[in-house]
């Protein structure tokens, strides 16, 4: 277990170091030259070198083609970022070692306390292991790539598996077996992200030091090296307070017996969270239990919505600490040291264009004026200079890379990217029409790229995703939203008090960042009920053309499909008619408005604040000769982090705002995705943003106000505690520290050997297709597809589920999974060949499952 890990930790050191060269050349305006950040970089820049070669055939997919990659990574680190800048390195590096030291001990200690808690419970069974286990081997056994699907043989992989690219080619590098690389990924992800966030509130803190006017000499002072541990306190360890509300419930607060014997409680019946709204079961205790159930998973599902007829709707509300504690490998776990990556070019584009401005790209009005034939050469517009910068390069790289990893988060960061370029545009020149323009330039040009980048992967994608529907009777009730939300939101909520206090005389900006907000929220009010009343129309706009056209022709058929489309969204929602939707949906919102209320004054406080930084509360620049390229050494003047902070807190608040009122369609057909993956993009801006926030506040709130503020946060503190205590409490309390292994697989050599004998078998047998038990139920089971989930050879059929929502439906399948039970329980040797030779079959797996299911 050990020595495994000291692999891992030495070869993702290895990478950090080999990129370091590169972030030190790009991220010359961070305190720390981006080495909090050279880890996810280099692993992401490695990564993009082996997928795209081995993609186009160049490198194999084994351990030669992984090495070669490696060599390549190095070259182009060590010759063309290293060698120009190679003193300098060295003599930042022997000046800042304290800063070096802190960030090895930080990631050190991410790595083995992850690792620790997963040698508790290591099993790769429940939830979606068995579905990232069976990727990860998939990408190990493939032949080539697009890496075939290992649940659906014939078939290439559909599903952002960048992550997994990752995780198998650290798996190769080290020879460590892929049940123990599993457990392995989740402990060096959680240290990726320990070391990244403190690495950026290292960089926020450090910058707003030099930039307080307190300081006579600021670039004299060492920075905090304390301070910045609120940043991965905050993302990976706060959590949200259900864990402190199970508390009261367990210990029977607030619940009274009535006559009849039975337990009431008006409290918890007003709370509305499930599972809490029912008894605890006597005796009493103030440790949190559910009889039942698993207590701990009910913090994910804080959120419950509601359709007009009152049924329950299920909404996932994960927070990284939950996603660590569960262990799932999900591409929004993979993601996030990339998506603090992402922030980290942000915030160098932040720094280094308050200094020294960059031209827009401006080539949409260059295409508009090649319409109309009168266009100048491309090259004098400011695109050129945007193509010729490797910092833009990289961050093609990095933004188009979590397209790959993550979906989701692709348009999230690429339009945090375009917003700091925009407002510092506006700092600078003030607001137009233009600082609109130059956000859609920016955004096209960074998105475009990105995705050409990453074009191979696309090409054979399919999504289940199927357009926006208003989230009309679906919405988060207030206390909700706090109960999730109330760690972070605050001590942010206090520091943008804060910082309106500081100046007087801005009602005009605070009059301004109302009419923006009430933009935000009444656009999206009134886009959602746009959307719901022509879903409504559809069965009207259906009836009329048929009997304006009956029969069953092709406008017959149309019909049909609106008249479909608009009964669904009524059924969805709960509703009878589109009048009982639409009013009885607004009256519910009206009556609980905590939610939006909460968003539109975040947002009127920050939009407000935004405008308080205009060019003229800035030192002028000085004059510098030298490059031009984002990397060039700019003047040395302190720059304030706070509007960078308070983008992020904005962006957080249109997270959490959009599902508000729309979500993104998909097999499920309620907006249970949309806040899952907006929600926990938030924790990480919001985390950030909670972090720096409580570090300045604690620093700067004196007397009264600062005894007020340390006790309230104290208190808020334990309350985001309380669930990771019980949660490690409850995992090692009668564990057995000798049976502590990172071997997810160790469960199936105790219950079943003679399967994994099978098993083992098979991860060294020639590459084939195989069959083996499924049913059309056989998502999250991990009795179903278990062959091929951890040897890595594709079989007939895995989860179906699985497979609808990652391909949009389910015609790939075909009759595969009648085929499977054909194969099984016929009695003819003939007609078995039939289904053996049409699928390919070159293993039939016959064990346990198999005799149960056929």
């Amino acid at each position: 277990m050990w020595i495994d890990l000291l692999l891992w930790y030495l070869v993702v050191t290895l990478l950090g170091w080999l990129a370091w060269p590169v972030a030190f050349r790009l991220f010359r305006s961070l305190p720390d030259r981006g080495y909090a950040l050279s880890r996810a970089l280099g692993l992401l820049l490695w990564g993009f070198i082996f997928w795209s070669l081995a993609s186009l055939g160049v490198l194999q997919n084994d351990s030669g083609g992984v090495f070669l990659a490696l060599l390549i990574f190095a070259a182009i680190s060590v010759i063309g970022f290293a060698r120009p800048h190679w003193s300098e390195l060295v003599r930042w590096a022997k000046e800042q070692a304290r800063v070096l030291i802190a960030c090895e001990l930080i990631f050190l200690a991410g790595l083995v306390a992850m690792a620790v808690m997963r040698s508790a419970d290591p099993a790769i069974s429940g939830t979606e292991k068995p579905m990232e286990m069976a990727f990860i081997n998939g990408i190990l056994r493939s032949p080539q790539f697009p890496p075939g699907d290992p649940w659906l043989s014939g078939y290439a992989i559909s599903y952002y598996y960048f992550g997994y690219v990752m995780v198998a080619m650290l798996t190769r590098l080290t020879g460590v077996q892929p049940n123990v690389a599993f457990n392995l990924a989740i402990a060096v992800w959680f240290a990726l992200v320990a070391l990244g966030s403190y690495g950026i509130m290292f960089n926020l803190l450090a910058l707003w030091r030099r930039s307080r006017p307190s300081r006579a000499a600021p670039a004299m002072e060492k920075p905090s090296l304390g301070w910045p541990l609120l940043g991965p306190f905050s993302i990976l360890i706060l959590s949200n307070i259900e864990g402190f509300l199970e508390v009261l419930h367990s210990g029977g607060l607030f619940w009274r017996q009535a006559p009849d014997g039975s337990w009431v409680s008006s409290f918890w019946n007003w709370l509305g969270i499930l599972e809490l709204n029912q008894p605890p079961t006597p005796p009493f205790t103030w440790l949190p239990e559910r009889l039942s159930g698993i207590w701990w998973w009910r913090a994910s599902r804080v959120l419950n919505d509601l359709d007009l007829a009152h049924n329950s709707v299920e909404v996932i509300d994960e927070f990284p600490f939950f996603s660590f504690y569960l262990a799932d490998l999900h591409p929004h776990v993979l993601v996030m040291p990339f998506a603090l990556l992402a922030i980290g070019l942000c915030l160098q584009l932040y720094l280094y264009c308050s200094r020294e401005p960059w031209p827009r790209p401006a080539y949409l009005g260059w295409l508009w004026n090649w319409i109309n034939g009168a266009a100048a050469p491309l090259r004098q517009t400011g695109i050129t200079f945007w193509l010729r910068q490797p910092f833009f390069w990289v961050s093609v790289l990095a933004f188009g890379g979590l397209g790959f990893l993550n979906i989701w988060d692709f348009p999230i960061y690429v339009g945090l990217f375009s917003a700091v370029y925009t407002f510092v545009q506006y700092r600078q020149q003030g607001w137009s029409g233009r600082r609109i323009v130059e956000f859609i330039e920016v955004a096209l040009l960074l998105g475009v790229a990105g995705l050409g980048a990453y074009y191979p992967f696309y090409v054979g994608f399919s999504s289940q995703a199927g357009g926006i529907l208003p989230s009309l009777s679906f919405f988060t009730r207030g206390v909700h939203f706090w109960v999730m939300f109330a760690t972070l939101l605050l001590p942010v909520t206090v520091w943008l008090i804060y910082l309106w206090r500081q100046k007087d005389g801005h009602r005009g900006l605070l009059r301004q960042g109302f009419k923006f907000a009430a933009i935000a929220v009444g656009g999206l009010w009134l886009a959602s009920y746009v959307l719901g009343f022509i879903g409504v129309s559809l069965p009207l706009i259906g009836n009329l053309m048929l009997n304006a056209q009956p029969g069953e022709g092709q406008g017959g058929s149309l019909a049909l499909t609106l008249i479909n489309l608009g009964d669904l969204l009524l059924s969805r929602h709960g509703a009878i008619t589109g009048s009982q939707l639409l009013g009885q949906s607004l009256i519910n919102r009206l009556a609980s408005p905590g939610t939006w209320v909460t968003l539109l004054a975040g947002i009127t406080l920050v939009w407000g604040l935004l405008g308080r930084f205009r060019s003229q509360d800035e030192p002028a620049p000085a004059d510098t000769e030298g490059e031009t390229s984002l990397g060039a050494q700019a003047p040395d003047r302190p720059i304030s982090p706070v509007p960078f902070v308070l983008l992020l807190v904005l962006l957080g608040a249109g997270l959490t705002l959009a599902p508000e009122f729309v979500y993104l369609r998909d097999q499920f057909g309620t907006r249970m995705n949309t806040i899952f993956k907006f929600y926990f993009q938030t924790w990480i801006l919001w985390g950030l943003a909670a972090a720096f926030a409580s570090a300045v506040l604690l620093q700067s709130l004196r007397g009264l106000w600062g005894s007020v503020y340390r006790a309230g946060w104290s208190v808020l503190i334990i309350m985001g505690l309380v669930y990771p205590y019980f949660g490690v409490f409850y995992r090692f309390q009668h564990q057995d520290l000798n049976a502590l292994t990172l071997d997810g697989a160790a469960y199936i050599e105790q219950f079943s050997p003679n399967e994994m004998d099978a098993i083992r078998w098979l991860r060294q047998a020639d590459y084939g297709y195989l069959a083996e038990a499924t049913i059309p139920g056989a998502s999250y089971n991990p009795s179903y597809g278990r062959m091929a989930t951890h040897s890595g050879l594709p079989n007939v059929l895995g989860w179906p589920g699985h497979e609808s929502q990652w391909r949009g439906g389910a015609a790939e399948m075909g009759s595969r999974d009648a085929d499977l039970r054909r194969l099984y329980e016929t009695g003819s040797w003939d007609e078995a060949q039939v289904v053996i030779r049409q699928y390919g079959i070159r293993y039939i797996v016959v064990g346990g499952q198999e005799r149960l299911t056929y």
